[in-house]
């Protein structure tokens, strides 16, 4: 190799001269400059690390790598949803569902790595346009182009066993398909659709590594989080213990929040034989939040209200399975869930007979027509990832089908509703940067009135994915 530098360019090396977007760094700085970035106190910090970039390339040594290296993925996608005809959106006027959208996103991922420090910036840029047409909003159309930071972080070494960080990040972990229970930072996973990607929180983080058995990372999020108008939580705090060992993986999680209930979270994964992993995820709550229904004398017969909100009652969540990879390298999971806080029979009648009255009402005049749209908010966010208390949920993996295809099969079972959602996702490798994808998903009930009937019963998205 001549002596001429090496900028890391996605998996590939290649020299500098050749590089077609060497001058990166500069042209970042130019979008960086946005008002919107610019609003986060240590971004200034991100655009020092960035402008200190060639100076530390060119003090390096010629053959060695530079401390900074980026990829940029870039989306085409549309999607297509049928909104649900359930008490939970009467004529599409409550959620305001679209029927179909077309979407172009761009996720730049900048990296800066020297060997004291660390730092990312994941800029994003979407442009989106939206159709509806179902009940009121039928014929209506909508755009909206959007720049934001999805993630950056700047981490430190001050000693040879300990970093510390701050900045906008997800923490995502666990080996759940369904969901990680143990996580109440992040409750969406990007599992069920790998191509929706969710915003970073604000996280400032300590982490100690003793060796490479044992790993502790304490943390708590540094803004308030929303909960509703004119309502906040105080930042949650947490701290994680990792231990690995020859065949296995443990993690214990504690979280706290002023003035706020005991939660404590676990997951981790055995590695029975070659062939074989069983894994678990659960979390356990001294009360909850979650809003249960109630009959009363009032318009609508009923309400919601927090039941256990001051209780000491514990509570459990958890999912356990297992995946078997077959000698094809198509992969079986299964999985079972056990949603303590979900509803019994009795609170979910409760439940649809108090969402059916609000809908009744939604379209009357004056304060009534007021309490059914507070009631169906209610039952939309009641706290409950699951409705229900008992879920089964199995998958098929199929990868490298003729070296260019994966496919997943999924299907999640109601054992109390007896009603279920069927899904798909397929990707489809066209060269080494492009790929097509397809994500289905679809509700699999004989009943009008299920949970996953309640806002949408099939969707579509396909798309391309490209990295530049």
């Amino acid at each position: 190799m001549p002596a001429s530098r090496i900028v890391t360019f996605g998996t590939k090396r290649v020299p500098r001269q050749a590089c077609p977007n060497r001058h990166l760094p500069r042209r970042v700085l130019m979008v960086l400059m946005n008002r919107e970035y610019m609003n986060s106190p240590l971004m200034p910090i991100v655009l020092v690390l960035l402008l200190l970039q060639p100076l530390s390339a060119s003090g390096s040594d010629a053959t060695q790598e530079t401390a900074f290296s980026y990829n940029i993925l870039g989306l085409l996608l549309a999607d297509a949803q049928h909104p649900a005809r359930s008490t939970q959106n009467p004529d599409n006027a409550f959620l305001d569902l679209y029927r179909c959208s077309g979407a172009l996103e761009l996720r730049p991922d900048i990296f800066w790595d020297p060997s004291f420090a660390s730092a990312v910036f994941k800029p994003r840029f979407t442009a989106a346009h939206k159709w509806w047409e179902d009940g009121m909003a039928e014929g209506k159309t909508d755009s909206e182009s959007r720049a934001f930071v999805n993630e950056w972080r700047i981490q430190g070494k001050p000693l040879s066993y300990l970093f510390v960080s701050f900045g906008k990040e997800k923490m995502l972990w666990g080996p759940s398909f369904l969901a990680d229970p143990s996580n109440i930072l992040f409750s969406n996973t990007e599992k069920i659709n790998p191509k929706r990607e969710i915003e970073g929180k604000y996280l400032a983080k300590l982490i100690f590594i003793r060796d490479n058995a044992v790993t502790v990372t304490a943390g708590s999020e540094t803004q308030k989080e929303r909960t509703g108008p004119g309502e906040t939580l105080k930042p949650l705090r947490f701290v994680k213990t990792d231990l690995m060992g020859g065949n296995y993986a443990v993690s214990l999680v504690g979280y706290h929040r002023r003035n706020d209930r005991f939660r404590l979270g676990s997951y981790g994964q055995w590695t029975a034989s070659d062939a074989m992993v069983l894994y678990y995820d659960g979390l356990v709550t001294r009360g909850t939040e979650v809003l249960y229904p109630r009959e009363d004398a009032g318009p609508l017969s009923g309400a919601f209200i927090s039941k256990y909100e001051d209780s000491r009652r514990i509570f459990t969540t958890a999912t356990t399975g297992g995946s078997y990879t077959f000698l094809s390298g198509s992969t079986l999971s299964l999985e079972f869930l056990y949603n303590g806080q979900g509803y019994g029979d009795a609170e979910a009648a409760g439940y649809y007979r108090l969402r059916r009255s609000a809908n009744d009402h939604f379209f009357d005049e004056g304060p009534v027509s007021g309490l059914a749209k507070k009631t169906l908010a209610e039952a939309f966010n009641n706290g409950l990832p699951f409705l229900r208390k008992y879920y089964l949920m199995g998958q098929f993996q199929l990868r490298e089908i003729k070296n260019v295809l994966d496919l997943v099969l999924r299907y999640l079972y109601n054992l109390e509703e007896h009603a279920g959602q069927a899904s798909t996702i397929l990707e489809w490798r066209i060269t080494d940067n492009i790929q097509f994808f397809n994500i289905n998903s679809a509700a699999v009930s004989h009943a009008d009135e299920t949970e996953f009937k309640s806002a949408v019963d099939r969707s579509c998205m396909i798309g391309i994915e490209m990295h530049l």
